[in-house]
């Protein structure tokens, strides 16, 4: 059940690096310098807008500005800022009746992430299982065909608790919860166990999702984990039937 607070929901989506507080002796284009800081100084104008949401995009370690290359899940990128700046922008959007959620990012990792480094090191290594390597060390399912982003085994029980108390974590902080990216890609049993913790813990935050599915090539179903696969390579996907497959979770 959704929070009684998101029915009202108007939401202002902010990409955090190219928002506002550009830093001129940054590397462009790849980094502009927008940051957590630069956030805080406009909420005056976004609640001006009408908003009453903030959705951030991810401000994870990264090697991308868009930031959907994660490298650490459970530390901000120094372009964007601190955890105190985090923490600053949720209790001051607060105060202004602002809600604040974000991006989150189960389902892959970049491929230099420490923990994908150190599984294509050794087949012993402890992440190993953590991703899909179907000839190691450099055949493995990614997201669709970006070999920039692995997949992360979410079935795997240490990966899947890692990736749940990661989530938790930053709700810890006072985010109001999640946009959750690629909710295709990993299997309904996470879903349907990170859902039931989250909740446990965090009740009035929101989990919605992108269940995005059309003109997804039946070469890309083995990176994805939706039902009925046998069918849709048939008559292919359409996005009224995966949105329906999530409904409820």
């Amino acid at each position: 059940m959704k929070p009684s607070w998101f029915k009202n929901a108007k939401i202002y989506q902010i990409l955090i690096d190219r928002f506002s507080g550009a830093d001129s002796s940054l590397n462009k284009p790849d980094f502009f310098g927008g940051n957590i800081k630069g956030i805080t100084e406009k909420l005056d104008y976004i609640k001006g807008l009408g908003m009453n949401t903030i959705w951030l995009s991810p401000f994870w370690k990264t090697n991308k500005y868009h930031g959907y290359h994660i490298l650490n899940y459970t530390k901000p990128d120094e372009h964007f800022g601190t955890i105190d700046d985090l923490e600053v922008l949720i209790r001051k959007a607060h105060i202004n009746s602002l809600r604040v959620i974000s991006d989150f990012v189960p389902n892959h990792c970049s491929d230099n992430h420490p923990f994908f480094i150190n599984a294509k090191t050794s087949r012993n290594s402890r992440y190993y299982d953590w991703f899909y390597f179907k000839k190691w060390p450099d055949n493995y399912l990614c997201f669709l065909d970006v070999k920039e982003l692995p997949k992360l085994n979410l079935d795997n029980p240490e990966t899947q608790n890692y990736m749940i108390d990661a989530a938790k974590y930053w709700l810890s902080l006072g985010l109001d919860g999640y946009r959750i990216d690629h909710v295709i890609g990993p299997s309904f049993k996470f879903w349907e166990k990170f859902s039931y913790e989250i909740k446990k813990s965090y009740p009035g935050c929101i989990l919605f999702g992108e269940a995005w599915g059309e003109g997804v090539i039946s070469r890309y179903y083995k990176t994805i984990n939706i039902r009925n696969k046998f069918w849709h390579r048939l008559v292919g996907i359409s996005q009224e039937s995966i949105q329906k497959q999530y409904y409820g979770i």
